[in-house]
């Protein structure tokens, strides 16, 4: 699989990234706060859900090219900006 864990946890930074044009396009499984949509809204940007599982298929066929664009100390949950072809999602 690829990342961390739940996304939720980083739902209270979502507004701060995205006012400063981070973060528009996120993509997980599950719900993500109030918080989360109402920055989308404002800010334009994007939640994409999928089905529970896709990392695992996303980590092996998928993903075209990782860069680690900020933090790279923070190994699996450094900001990295993912390249991904044929991947399912819905917004």
């Amino acid at each position: 699989s690829f990342g961390p864990t739940t996304a939720g946890r980083m739902d209270s930074y979502v507004p701060a990234f995205q006012k400063h044009g981070g973060s528009m396009i996120m993509l997980a499984k599950g719900n993500r706060s109030a918080e989360v949509v109402d920055s989308c809204k404002k800010h334009g940007g994007f939640y994409l859900g999928s089905i529970g599982g896709p990392a695992a298929r996303l980590g092996k066929d998928c993903i075209t090219s990782i860069e680690t664009i900020a933090f790279p100390e923070l190994g699996m949950e450094s900001i990295f900006l993912i390249t991904v072809k044929d991947f399912l999602f819905i917004i």
